[in-house]
């Protein structure tokens, strides 16, 4: 029988990039396998915790208010925003439910601030209390 090692089973080169993850079926052998002590699928094992999605996965010292953020970035891309005149809005949040409060000048502008307001990461709700004055 031909012993090459198929390139999932290979380590992988020091300082290479990570490889795609592993199928179900070669995870779940080298799982039994490093149960029964196989060196070699206990190694595999470790390496295909280092693959996959770490979204969301921030730095250990990042301990942020969540709604703090929230607030944060809305105030940062409503001011950054050409077409919304933000100087009169105030933006709240209390656990991702955001409340925009103040005066826009246009029905448009209205629109716009509460969409933005929807787009940040963490927001479950908007309350749109903007005026058009």
């Amino acid at each position: 029988m031909d012993e090459k090692l198929r390139q999932s089973d290979r380590p992988p080169e020091e300082g290479a990039p990570a490889a795609e993850p592993r199928d179900l079926l070669d995870r779940a052998k080298d799982e039994v396998a490093a149960w029964f002590g196989d060196p070699k699928a206990a190694s595999r094992r470790q390496q295909d915790l280092a693959v996959g999605d770490h979204s969301g996965e921030g730095p250990a010292s990042y301990h942020a208010d969540p709604d703090e953020r929230i607030v944060d970035e809305i105030n940062h891309r409503l001011t950054d925003h050409a077409g919304i005149d933000a100087s009169r809005v105030e933006v709240a949040s209390s656990a991702g439910a955001v409340t925009l409060n103040g005066q826009v000048t246009t029905s448009a502008q209205r629109h716009e601030a509460e969409e933005l307001a929807h787009s940040v990461a963490g927001v479950s709700q908007v309350d749109n209390r903007l005026q058009v004055a």
